[in-house]
């Protein structure tokens, strides 16, 4: 007959092994959840991160040119003046040249930007073109290619021209070689009309192989990537592969499409040469797609390693549990239940959880492990969350935020009720380069402050390097017009208390109310916001130079 001592160290011996396995499982199944996740954030993170970065530059060159559109287009006196009347024709273009070149030494990486007239009811070389060999260089005048000269079909020589116009619209060219100035090329244009008829078109370059370069730059883990392609999968610029390569010409085992914006939450999954991948893609704003892609072993390497060693201390303290339980099988089990309760709670994806007092042995190991398991996936999910939608600079919520609340009022049913203001702070490059870009950042602050003060009721976000977008809402939104008085009594009394240009407020901003009958979603009232602050943009310029 066996002994109430064995039987109690027998039922504790059974315990402690039901216990183990359910903490150990528990612990495995939560690390491997939580590794995942963590592996899908940071992939997609550093997609989105990285298609910012790109498309900074995209939206700065886009602009740029309908900046320049717009102003040429205002500036007409009329097209039968301008075809038929050489001297208003060269001091129209010698006015557009200017601006351009203004605005062109402003905009990172172009090579070329240029006006060109429709050759049908002006000379065929009219215009004007000025390129670099570099993006370092300095801009050249170059005689404007004779139109006339080539095939419509003759992507290399005009498609830069007859592309453009006719789609009608503004486009992005994919990457060709221009034969005229011997450089592959992506390039902006956009057509320029007056009473539906055809003036011309304006339009920048940007050399395809810095836009590449930049891409290689990325790095992805030990042996991860970045490439481009288009909708349809087709490479534009992989390391590994020619440019036109096709999905079905790679011998991908998986299913991959690129026909959306992203890859949304979760990665994309593949098998390509018997290695598993995974990848994230964002669509940029000339609508190619940026690829960031990796194996798979890479990705979870953490993870796999965490849940290795988490095996490992399970099985060691088991044996330690199973070689010491006749004299302490009291005093263990019950904070081995306690650290169950709350692995099965982590697994429960409840990290705000209560551990039981650590004991100095095995189990009090164990839950010391799991606390700092707790602590940093808490430390790097709030980390991961204030990257991905807080702007480091201002404090405030960056473009990313922006995008997910304009979603979410795009999906909101039933009556809107809001409005957007658009700022844009002038002279910051100016600041920049004269005075630093520590003082420029001083300058950004004290606009960012002022306005989130004005406009306390509503969410603030910064969406570029100095333009910033407020989403009117509730008070805010019934008082817009007196808040927007009290913002430039409040800039004008904190400029008269101040003295450097870079503790001033110089803003210039415009403000529009969400309207059913036009708007069909939040882009759209942001556009109209953003011309009217284009508007008082140029005001406050032509005030300065008056």
């Amino acid at each position: 007959m066996k002994s109430i001592q064995e039987k109690i160290t027998l039922l504790t011996t059974i315990a402690i092994l039901m216990v183990a396995a359910i903490a150990g499982g528990t612990a495995i199944l939560t690390l491997r959840q939580a590794g995942d996740y963590d592996s899908a954030q940071i992939l997609n993170l550093t997609c989105q991160t990285e298609a910012n970065s790109i498309n900074r530059s995209l939206l700065d060159t886009e602009e740029a040119v309908n900046i320049l559109a717009d102003y040429a287009v205002e500036r007409l006196f009329s097209v039968e003046k301008l075809a038929n009347d050489d001297t208003y024709r060269d001091s129209y273009t010698v006015q557009l040249g200017n601006l351009f070149s203004n605005i062109a030494e402003n905009v990172p990486g172009i090579v070329s930007y240029y006006v060109r007239y429709n050759p049908e009811i002006m000379p065929s070389t009219s215009g004007v073109f000025y390129r670099r060999d570099t993006k370092n260089d300095d801009f050249f005048y170059e005689e404007p290619t004779d139109i006339s000269t080539y095939d419509e079909d003759d992507i290399e020589h005009v498609g830069w021209w007859y592309i453009p116009v006719r789609s009608g619209e503004p486009t992005w060219m994919d990457p060709y070689h221009n034969a005229n100035i011997d450089m592959e090329l992506i390039s902006y244009i956009v057509p320029l009309y007056e009473n539906g008829v055809l003036i011309g078109i304006a339009g920048m370059d940007i050399d395809f192989y810095d836009l590449v370069n930049r891409v290689k730059d990325i790095k992805c883990y030990d042996t991860g990537y970045a490439c481009l392609i288009d909708s349809q999968g087709k490479i534009i610029y992989n390391p590994n592969f020619e440019s036109g390569t096709t999905l079905e010409d790679m011998k991908i085992n998986g299913i991959l499409a690129f026909e959306n914006d992203s890859n949304g939450v979760e990665p994309l999954s593949y098998t390509m040469g018997g290695v598993k991948k995974q990848l994230a893609y964002r669509t940029l704003s000339n609508d190619m797609r940026l690829v960031i892609t990796a194996p798979k072993s890479e990705i979870m390497y953490m993870s796999n390693r965490l849940v290795k060693s988490v095996i490992v201390s399970t099985i060691i303290v088991l044996l330690i549990f199973l070689f010491i339980t006749i004299m302490v099988s009291r005093r263990i089990t019950k904070p081995l239940k306690s650290l169950a309760h709350v692995a099965r709670e982590i697994n429960d994806g409840k990290l705000e959880v209560t551990f039981p007092k650590e004991t100095k042995d095995e189990v009090g190991d164990l839950t010391h492990a799991m606390e700092k398991m707790v602590h940093h996936l808490k430390h790097h999910i709030d980390d991961l969350n204030s990257l991905a939608y807080h702007d480091s600079l201002t404090g405030v919520k960056n473009k990313t935020a922006y995008d997910d609340a304009a979603s979410k009022l795009d999906m909101q049913k039933g009556e809107k009720e809001y409005g957007i203001v658009v700022f844009d702070a002038n002279n910051l490059k100016r600041i920049n380069d004269t005075y630093g870009h520590e003082r420029g950042n001083i300058y950004l602050q004290n606009a960012c402050r002022l306005t989130c003060r004005i406009f306390k009721g509503s969410p603030v976000f910064r969406i570029g390097g100095d333009e910033f977008v407020v989403i009117l809402q509730g008070d805010d939104y019934d008082n817009c017009y007196k808040l927007l008085r009290d913002f430039d009594v409040e800039a004008e009394r904190h400029n008269l208390e101040t003295e450097n240009e870079w503790e001033k407020i110089n803003i210039a901003k415009g403000m529009v109310k969400y309207d059913p009958e036009t708007d069909s979603n939040v882009e759209s009232v942001f556009k109209r916001a953003d011309a009217r602050m284009y508007v008082a943009k140029q005001k406050m310029k032509l005030a300065e130079m008056g």
